[in-house]
Parts: structure tokens; C-alpha cells; sequence
């Protein structure tokens, strides 16, 4: 709303050391809160309907991003937090429109129509500072990051389907810290406004992949997506051309067969992290 005030103190990502706790686990006056694993219908649910309440800045953002907490219409005890991106926190780019916020929802849902997770819920919602984004925090141990994980042979797969998508979505901006080693085991990829440009323009760290073999069960995905029209939950997020866009990287990709090779070395974001 038009005069709300807005928090410029910034959250602190201090976590405890092992000797201290777990990796990863808050530390006792940090404001993030440690959760199990949720249903992604109910996390959606709590997303769009709960009491949102600002906490303050994300540290490290470019836009307006807030930690916030969701308290359920119930005001049960199962607070649920969220990253909040308000249209009216972005700074205006030359390539990209305004509203990028309904880009992180249209990862989320091109996430979601795949099956292949890695991204996590997003809602577009009214919230204290405008329309914007309210995607589900992770719990994560942030000392990780891709140039960490990509070390660890366990987590191939999971990069790797990464950057088939980061490649079918155009992701412009996939730095090293956008991709999270969340709690649950899992690897999350956050950070998603700038993609699903009309033009082919992807920028991203992960480049080791490239190359290689699109795995099967990924090709068939993708024949999927090509065969049947996107659902009205994401292209109602984009333009004609973006979402023509998408099918048409998704066939690029099928016709190929294999990731593609960066041979100018300058398809990277800055800063790499």
C-alpha cells in the first residue's frame, strides 16, 4: 500500500557451526526459521493466504527482496516464511519490462509442469508493499554454493537438470549463490527473475555439463512440453513471444540432444557468485 513504511535493516545469514548445532541450523537470534519438509499444495495455500509480515531485507539483493513471515488464516502455530519481491522494489532494466516478479512465479510453474522440482513455490499476491512475488524460503547452509556443489559427484544429477532448465527458461542470471543446498537435501535454484527472455540470451555458472547427453527421462519432459500447450499458469505469466519462446528452446534442445557448449566463454553473469 501507498506509504508503507519499508525495513532497510538487513537479516543476517548467521548460522551455527557444528559445534554449535548442525550445519545449516539457525543460529539462536537469527530470524530464519528451521522447518521440515511441506506438502508444495500446502505451501502454495500458505503462500497466497497467509499473514504476511515483514522482517526485514535480504541481504546481497539487487531488488527489493524481504524475509517475511506467514502467519495461516487459522493463526495456528506453523509460521511459514517466505522471499517477498515487490514490483515496486525493482530497479527498471533496459531489457527486460517491469514485473519481473512474475517471472520467479512463471520458474516456479515451468518447474512444477516438468516434475523435476528445483525451484520452490512461488505465488504472485498482494502483500505490505504492493503486488509482488512470495516464493517459499529454504533452510539452507549458505557457506554451499555451486562451485561447492558441483564438487560433490552425488549432486550431478541434480545440476544437470538445472541447467537444462536454466537453459529452457533463459535464465540471464544464474550466479554461483543462486543455487542452494537447501536443508532437506535438495538442490534449489532461486533468483529467477531474469528469465524467459524472448531472445536467446542465457548467462549462467554452469557450464560443466556441456556436451554431455541430455538424460532420457529429461527428453522425454521436453517432448511433452512440445506436444501439449503450456498450462494457462504460466503462459498467462509471459508474452505471446516468451511463451512461443519456450517451446522453441524446448525443440532446439530435443533436436540436439546434448548441452550446449559456451565456445565464446563470455555467456557467464557477473559477479560469478
Amino acid at each position: 500500500m501507498a506509504g508503507a513504511p519499508v525495513p532497510t535493516e538487513q537479516v543476517s545469514t548467521g548460522q551455527t557451526s557444528t559445534d554449535q548445532g548442525a550445519p545449516g541450523e539457525p543460529a539462536p537470534d537469527s530470524p530464519f526459521r528451521a522447518r521440515g519438509p511441506i506438502d508444495d499444495e500446502l505451501a502454495l495455500s500458505l503462500l497466497a493466504t497467509g499473514d504476511l509480515s515483514l522482517l526485514g531485507q535480504m541481504p546481497w539483493s539487487s531488488n527489493g527482496t524481504f524475509l517475511v513471515d506467514l502467519v495461516p488464516p487459522t493463526r495456528g502455530d506453523d509460521i511459514l516464511q517466505g522471499v517477498y519481491k515487490p514490483g515496486r522494489g525493482e530497479r527498471p532494466l533496459r531489457d527486460f519490462p517491469a514485473g519481473l516478479y512474475r517471472r520467479e512465479a512463471a520458474a516456479w510453474e515451468l518447474a512444477s509442469h516438468l516434475g523435476w522440482g528445483l525451484i520452490p513455490p512461488t505465488v504472485v499476491r498482494d502483500g505490505p508493499l504492493g503486488e509482488g512475488s512470495v516464493q517459499l524460503y529454504v533452510p539452507c547452509d549458505y557457506r554451499e554454493h555451486y562451485f561447492t556443489l558441483c564438487e560433490d559427484p552425488t549432486r550431478a544429477d541434480e545440476l544437470r537438470r538445472l541447467a537444462v532448465f536454466d537453459l529452457l527458461a533463459n535464465n540471464t542470471d544464474r550466479k554461483a549463490g543462486h543455487v542452494l543446498a537447501g536443508d532437506d537435501g535438495r538442490i534449489w535454484g532461486v533468483d529467477n527473475a531474469l528469465c524467459f527472455h524472448h531472445q536467446f540470451k542465457v548467462r549462467t555458472v554452469i557450464w560443466d555439463f556441456s556436451g554431455q547427453a541430455i538424460p532420457d527421462a529429461l527428453l522425454e519432459d521436453l517432448t511433452r512440453l512440445v506436444d501439449t500447450d503450456l498450462p494457462d499458469s504460466l503462459s498467462c505469466l509471459l508474452d505471446a513471444f516468451e511463451a512461443d519462446a519456450v517451446v522453441a528452446r524446448a525443440s532446439a534442445l530435443l533436436a540436439d540432444g546434448r548441452l550446449p557448449v559456451d565456445s565464446s566463454g563470455r555467456q557467464v553473469p557477473w559477479p560469478l557468485l
